[in-house]
């Protein structure tokens, strides 16, 4: 018979064992019922070897897809090449797709460090399994498992996982030999969803803000004893995210090239969404960038003092930060900081585009025609930065 939609829905499955129903018109091309399942096949013998290829079950690729599919293995098979075209998929791994993903696509650095640490922590048992072979059960149930110990590491995990499995299947695909597997990440929003992480709103409020803040002016460490461009790196990070509500990336890897240190101004080189963003600094922040800068030693604004790594700059202040959780019972996060930064903002009625200005998030967006045409001078911006260091210093009310 023929393996039509109607033909091979009509195949019933076994009571025990298998039954193959070969296609009448393409020799070597048929469908293997079991106890379980249905699944069309390629059966080929050449030169005294005997082919077996399983194309994919009934239910997730269509009769013509294997068909095409079939017509291409056959091919390879009659011509010889099959074995070494077959070989070349089979051996491709999740490591090496992982590798071949990061060449091809442009990521930013931190980008590729969290996808890193997702694929060596979570992902390490599928390093060497070829890519291909990873089945929808694994992924269903490992995406649970992780989902109990941190949804929000889940959800990223996985939705690398299924963006490297698409552009593996595009990159070693071509017309002619199609690869038909289903993306196997495809069965989590189909069975259950994806998880909803809760949207985070910490910011410091008038309870808060000023103990903060002193707390972050009086933080010393032996550290600060020495006059070298460490000094208080952690203490002036700290500031500088809270006086400008810059990303923690952006500002541990500022470097002086983009300080202009005669009008107070930093420039931020292709930070999140692509666009540079110039930012005025407010009168404290400038004094404390002109002592970083008499003291600079490398290229960073917040060099790292660490002898053990050959890091250049600062990687966070976690441990400052947990220092002041203990003293105030204060915890707070940098980001955190960020978000207190725009609440401030808002709070003293600087307009939508000044806030989305100082926080570089887009204004051109499609239902936001208006913000492509407002231009915010940066004298507006350096009296909002002033109002807001203001604030901290207990010289300004925004939350009345």
């Amino acid at each position: 018979m023929k393996l039509n939609k109607f033909n091979v829905d009509a195949i019933a499955l076994t009571e025990k064992g298998q039954a193959i129903y070969r296609d009448s018109d393409l020799i070597g091309f048929a469908v293997r019922a079991t106890v379980k399942s249905k699944s069309y096949i390629v059966e080929r013998r050449h030169e005294g070897k005997l082919y077996r290829v399983t194309l994919g079950k009934t239910n997730e690729i269509t009769p013509i897809e294997a068909r095409k599919k079939a017509q291409s293995i056959l091919a390879d098979i009659a011509n010889g090449i099959y074995e070494n075209k077959k070989n070349s998929l089979d051996v491709l791994t999740l490591e090496q797709a992982f590798n071949l993903y990061l060449q091809q696509r442009k990521l930013k650095p931190l980008s590729i460090l969290t996808y890193q640490h997702a694929l060596d922590t979570y992902l390490s048992n599928w390093k060497s399994k070829p890519i291909f072979e990873i089945t929808k059960k694994e992924v269903f149930d490992s995406f649970m498992k992780l989902t109990e110990y941190s949804p929000s590491k889940a959800n990223l995990t996985f939705k690398m996982l299924g963006s490297i499995w698409k552009f593996t299947q595009v990159h070693c695909s071509t017309d002619e030999d199609p690869i038909l597997k289903h993306n196997p990440v495809d069965v989590i929003p189909a069975k259950r969803g994806w998880n909803k992480n809760k949207v985070r709103t910490r910011h410091l409020d008038e309870s808060n803000i000023y103990i903060f803040y002193n707390a972050v002016l009086n933080y010393f460490t032996e550290r600060s004893l020495y006059e070298d461009s460490a000094r208080n790196a952690s203490r002036d990070l700290v500031l500088f995210i809270m006086y400008t509500g810059c990303r923690r990336n952006e500002a541990q890897t500022l470097k002086w090239e983009n300080v202009d240190i005669e009008t107070g101004v930093f420039v931020f080189k292709d930070p999140k969404n692509g666009d540079d963003h110039l930012l005025p600094m407010g009168d404290h922040l400038f004094e404390i960038i002109k002592q970083r800068y008499e003291l600079k030693s490398n290229e960073y604004v917040f060099p790292s003092a660490s002898m053990l790594s050959n890091a250049k700059h600062i990687s966070g202040a976690q441990g400052m930060l947990k220092t002041i959780t203990k003293q105030t019972g204060i915890e707070i996060s940098l980001h955190d900081l960020r978000r207190t930064f725009a609440t401030i903002c808002n709070n003293l009625d600087y307009g939508p585009y000044t806030i989305k200005r100082l926080l570089n998030h887009r204004s051109g967006a499609t239902n936001d025609v208006t913000g492509g045409y407002v231009q915010v001078p940066l004298k507006k911006l350096r009296l909002a930065m002033n109002d807001i260091e203001a604030v901290y210093q207990g010289k300004l009310n925004c939350f009345d």
